[in-house]
Order: structure tokens, then C-alpha cells, then sequence
């Protein structure tokens, strides 16, 4: 017999009413389910909706996943960073994604499963989790999606057990609790791995060089691991090896996905508060909520900023600069020097401003070799009349971040030609001010651009290299102090909107940059040489170089800006709070 949808509506409808239907399309005679086999007949409209939800798993969730709720069963309403997910998980075959706790994972995780059974043939989709109870609860909200799809949507039923389902298009699910031989025996094309981070490391390192190698073996298969942190173990070994730069020795196959508690609408600083207080420490707050690998960290920036960061954070793109190909050699290759989409090289006024911030690693493929460049931008009409901390005129302009090179295969002797390159043939060296962290190699990088013909001292930024110098020397040197005092004063420019971040790995570093057991900040992810060249920048501040850009750039700003500087500056106060807000026409041009 030939079924259709209205067929199918004439049944359930006869069934609401008591009628008893012995043939019908149903699995077990139960409406919810389709029977596996049937001959179906679709409308043209019908063929056109599963072809849209098969290119598009956005399309499939916001019109037909049905969710429960606190409110019973509703179509889901996607919050953005839930489209991101299943963007994700759409676009790469493998996934690690750091989530924390009740932010609505699961769901999204069940849509795309369900996504994924029913747009493909004979294949295997095996879940994992720490125990029982979480394999179950996820194969039950794939469930609640099935059941609620429209007819012509779902697949036919022809095994539906607590924790597997096998459907007539040859696709089967497994819940499973991971053990040392989990997922042997089976051939697997989609693992989907849950609070991978909580599985006993005895089960999940042999458990991992088992079934990893079989699903590798087959390009089109999927792999997803999500979890909440719980220390340094393997969860953290993929995403932070996820983390690396496409290219850079150790990178996996992993697309580094991330979710943070203050993603969520309503989730502000009065709830974070509020939930410490409830759980009873920040620690406990840390380890459930704030995706970080130490429960102890405190992280330097807080959720405003870091919302606000992350808004603005974007992937860098290459750019060809001809000085660039006419000086580098082979060794000394700029492909790892990336700008902001929206910065145009060509653009470039002999009136602009620019800081490079630099830290200088061994080349040997551990640390990174940075080179950060920032833009001198007065602040907005808007954020000059805010301000309410301010001394004088070199209170009203910031750093904008326009460009990174970040390469850890890069030491002093392929730093060189690009950096003399940029500030010497790009920039221009009477426009550019540099930072340079003399900690490991900055003073050999150092000596070998004072060799340049058009080298003078005051390109580099200079300080005191220790707490009791008379006198000045290049470079910035590092030691527990003032490093402490560095990035407690980066946070405050940050949140007074003076040092805007706008490229993705800069964000992503800083936003794992926390307090450690020894009483300093570092990255709890990863590396944190972007970080600290954001940290490093605090030095320009108060350095003759940032007194004489900011002349060379006031002299420049239209009578607007000034006017409003002015009228602060006869307004002065003693009022501490920070209330910046940088911008300008070029940062707004490139926020946009």
C-alpha cells in the first residue's frame, strides 16, 4: 500500500478518536514513529523541504526540531552561539568543543545527530559518555527530535531499543558507557564522544589508540568530543593541540570549538556572583562553568570585556607586500604575517601611528615568535565625553590591533628581515614605536636591527630593566613584579577601552589567561606569547614614544575631537572609574 502525509493525518486523526487502524505506516502501531519499509508518496513541496534541511542543518533545526522545554515540547528557538555550533559540526568533520555546564550542548548536540541519521545511508553513529545515565539521556533527546518531525521527515523505524535505534535508510545508533573496549567489534563512520574529560584515564587512553585509528582510516567520517574541563589530561591534549595555527607542528585534525558561560542571555556578573555564592566558591564555579583547565585560575579579563572581545575577534588574511617578496629569502617567509580584513595597506597616511609588539621564541616549533601591530586611534566623541579617569590629552587615544605574525617556527633570524621590512619599507620608521621583550632572545634581534642604515634608538620602546635603574635601556625585561604590574595594568585598558583586541587567536589566548598556583598570570590553554605582547604594551604608555605620536596625531585630529578633548580637560576630576570606548572612523568601518 502507498502511503502520503494526508493519509497518514486521515489515520492519526481516526486514531485520536478511538478508531482502531490495523493498517497503518506506524512502527508498533505507535503514531510517533514511522514504520521501516513503507512505500511513501511526496509532494514536490515535501521533496524541496528535504533538500533544503539536508544542505542546511540551521533550516532543519529552526523549523522542524521540536525540544522539551521547562514549558513542554517547543520548537527550538537557536541562540547564536548554538547556530555557531551546529555550523561547526556541519563544516568539520571532527570537532573538539570545550563547553560548560547547562547551556543547551546536549540539544544541540541531539539536533545534529538527528540531523545526520536522517540525511545519510548504512551508517554507524556510536555515543559515548562517562556513564550510563549520560549515553541514555542523549539517545532520548535524539529521540524526542524523531518523534516530533513531521511525517515525511522521519526515517523508518525497524529496531528502537533504550540505547540503539536502527533505521530502513541502513543507519544505526549506539549509546554506549565508555570502557577499554568500547566501540571494538563495530564499524563506526560518526564517534560522538561526551564529557570525554570525565572518563577515567585508564579506559580512555587505550580506549582512544583503539577505535581512533579505524575511523581515521575513512575521510568522510565524523568525530565530535565534547566536555567540560577536569585538568590537564587527553580532552585538554586535543583542544589545545586543536588550538595551533593551521601548518604548525603538533596541530591536529580538530576544528577547536568554544562556549563560554557569559554567552548566554541573562548570564552577566550579577549571576556569576550569585552562582558562587551558591555553589560556594569560585573554584566550584570555575570547574562548572568557566572552562577552565585549572578550577583554581582566575582569569585576568572578565566576562564583559571578554564579550565585548569577542564580538570584534576575527580571522586575520594574508596580505602580498612587494618590499616583502623583493628583500625575504626562502628562510624567512612572511605567510604567517596576517592583517584585519578591513586594513588596507594601501591606505597608509604618513600621519598614522603605529606600535609593534614583539617576543621573540627559539624557532625550535615550542613557543611562538610574535610580532603584534597595533594602531594609534583617538577615541569617539562619544567616549571622550564619557571618560571620567583622565589627566590630559594622552588619555584619549588606544591601540587598535591591525596585524599579527605568529609563527613557531620563526627565531631572530627570520624575524629580522620581516620586521626591518615592515618598519622600514611598510610603516615607516618615523611612524612606528616597538616593544620588544628582551626575556629569552630580544637583545640578539635587537643588536641585528641596529645594523640597519636607517636604525636609531628611539624606534624601540625603553625601560627599566630592573627595579632600582637609573637609567632606560630598550626592550622591556620581565621579572614576577612587574609582569604582575604589567597585566593588571592591561586589564585596565582593556576595560577603559584603550587596547581593543580584534584578532582571534590574540582572543583566544587572553580569554584562558588567568592566575596561577605561583601568584602570576599565564595561559591555561596553550601559549600566551600574543597575550603577553598585549601585556608588554602597557610600557608604550608611559613611554617618551607614546608622548610623541600622541603630538604627532593630535596636531592632525578635526576640530570636533579637539573641542571635545578640550572641554574635559576643564572639566577634570578625581573620579577613578574607567569608562573608555575606543573607536574612530577607521575602527568603526572595520567593526562594521
Amino acid at each position: 500500500m502507498k502511503w502520503s502525509t494526508q493519509r497518514v493525518n486521515e489515520i492519526v486523526s481516526a486514531m485520536d478518536h478511538g478508531f482502531e487502524i490495523p493498517l497503518n505506516p506506524f512502527w508498533e502501531g505507535k503514531p510517533e514513529w514511522r514504520a521501516g519499509g513503507i512505500v511513501f508518496e511526496y509532494t514536490s513541496e515535501e521533496i524541496s523541504e528535504m533538500k533544503k534541511c539536508s544542505e542546511d542543518v540551521i533550516y532543519f533545526a529552526n523549523k522542524y526540531c521540536y525540544v522539551m522545554t521547562g514549558e513542554g515540547i517547543k520548537n527550538i528557538e537557536l541562540r547564536d552561539y548554538q547556530v555557531d555550533i551546529l555550523r561547526a559540526y556541519q563544516a568539520n568533520n571532527k570537532v573538539v568543543f570545550v563547553a560548560p555546564r547547562q547551556i543547551g550542548k546536549t540539544i544541540t548536540t541531539a539536533i545534529f545527530l538527528t540531523w545526520y541519521l536522517l540525511f545519510n545511508t548504512d551508517k554507524n553513529l556510536m555515543i559515548l559518555a562517562n556513564n550510563g545515565a549520560t549515553s541514555e539521556e542523549l539517545v532520548d533527546k535524539v529521540k524526542v527530535v524523531l518523534q516530533n518531525l513531521p511525517f515525511f521527515l522521519k526515517p523508518g523505524m525497524n529496531v528502537n531499543n533504550v540505547m540503539s535505534m536502527k533505521f530502513d535508510n541502513g543507519c544505526r545508533l549506539f549509546g554506549r558507557t565508555t570502557t577499554k573496549t568500547s566501540g571494538i567489534g563495530f564499524t563506526i563512520h560518526f564517534l560522538y564522544m561526551d564529557e570525554f574529560a570525565h572518563i577515567h584515564p585508564n579506559f580512555i587512553e587505550p580506549f582512544y589508540r583503539a577505535v581512533y585509528p579505524t575511523i581515521a582510516a575513512d575521510k568522510n567520517s565524523r568525530v565530535i568530543i565534547t566536555s567540560t574541563p577536569n585538568g590537564m589530561n587527553k580532552f585538554y591534549e586535543i583542544y589545545n593541540s586543536a588550538l595551533l595555527p593551521p601548518g604548525a607542528e603538533g596541530k591536529n585534525d580538530y576544528f577547536p570549538l568554544r562556549v563560554d558561560w557569559w554567552q548566554v542571555p541573562g548570564r552577566d556578573e550579577t549571576w556569576r556572583l550569585k552562582e558562587i555564592a551558591n555553589l560556594g566558591s569560585e573554584e566550584d564555579f570555575n570547574q562548572e562553568y568557566g572552562n577552565q583547565f585549572l578550577a583554581s585560575s582566575k582569569l585576568l579579563l572578565d566576562s564583559e570585556n571578554l564579550t565585548r572581545l569577542q564580538k570584534s575577534a576575527c580571522e586575520y588574511e594574508w596580505r602580498e607586500i612587494g618590499s616583502m617578496n623583493d628583500l625575504l629569502l626562502d628562510q624567512a617567509k612572511y605567510e604567517h604575517l596576517r592583517w584585519h580584513p578591513k586594513f588596507d595597506l594601501d591606505t597608509i597616511s604618513k600621519n598614522d601611528r603605529f606600535v609593534i609588539s614583539i617576543d621573540v621564541a627559539g624557532g625550535g616549533g615550542g613557543d611562538y615568535s610574535v610580532m603584534n601591530v597595533f594602531k594609534l586611534v583617538p577615541m569617539s566623541i562619544a567616549g571622550i565625553e564619557s571618560r571620567q579617569n583622565y589627566r590630559d590629552e594622552s588619555d584619549f587615544l588606544g591601540l587598535l590591533q591591525i596585524g599579527l605574525f605568529r609563527n613557531n617556527r620563526a627565531g631572530v633570524e627570520e624575524l629580522q628581515p620581516i620586521l626591518e621590512t615592515l618598519v622600514y619599507e611598510v610603516l615607516g620608521e618615523d611612524r612606528v614605536a616597538v616593544v620588544l621583550e628582551m626575556d629569552f632572545k630580544g637583545n640578539v634581534l635587537y643588536e641585528k636591527m641596529s645594523t640597519h642604515k636607517k636604525f636609531y634608538p628611539g624606534i624601540f620602546v625603553h625601560t627599566r630593566h630592573t627595579e632600582n635603574a637609573r637609567f632606560q635601556r630598550p626592550g622591556v625585561k620581565l621579572n614576577q613584579k612587574n609582569k604582575l604590574e604589567y597585566c593588571l595594568e592591561m586589564r585596565k585598558l582593556v576595560k577603559g577601552g584603550r587596547l581593543m583586541i580584534t584578532e582571534k587567536y590574540t582572543f583566544v589566548e587572553l580569554s584562558a589567561f588567568g592566575l596561577n598556583n605561583r601568584g602570576g598570570y599565564s595561559s591555561q590553554v596553550g601559549h600566551d606569547d600574543c597575550a603577553m605582547t598585549c601585556v608588554n604594551l602597557c610600557t608604550y604608555f608611559t613611554s617618551s614614544q607614546y608622548i610623541a605620536q600622541l603630538e604627532d596625531i593630535y596636531d592632525k585630529l578635526p576640530k570636533q575631537y579637539k573641542d571635545a578633548i578640550a572641554a574635559k580637560l576643564s572639566k577634570l576630576n578625581d573620579d577613578d572609574e574607567e569608562n573608555g570606548n575606543l573607536d574612530s572612523n577607521f575602527f568603526r568601518d572595520m567593526m562594521q
